[in-house]
């Protein structure tokens, strides 16, 4: 499964590379609200962790914030 971590740090990477753009962030943050809690029910983890969380236990939900995050060229 090393592409869940692979996806997730792209994922990661690219919500830093933006992080002062505040549309492209305001994106990931609601994407992020949206699929991180599902994975992360008491909002303690880390995005990456989260990410990678996601994707080992809810991979569909994983393969839709990923086909989001590409929809919206972020990633």
């Amino acid at each position: 499964m090393r592409e869940i971590e692979d996806m997730a740090m792209k994922i990661f990477n690219a919500y830093e590379d933006v992080f002062y753009e505040k549309e492209k962030k305001k994106i990931f943050e609601s994407l992020f609200d949206k699929y991180l809690p599902i994975a992360d029910t008491v909002g303690t983890m880390e995005p990456y962790d989260a990410i990678v969380s996601l994707g080992h236990r809810h991979r569909l939900e994983f393969d839709q914030l990923v086909k989001a995050l590409k929809e919206q060229s972020l990633i």
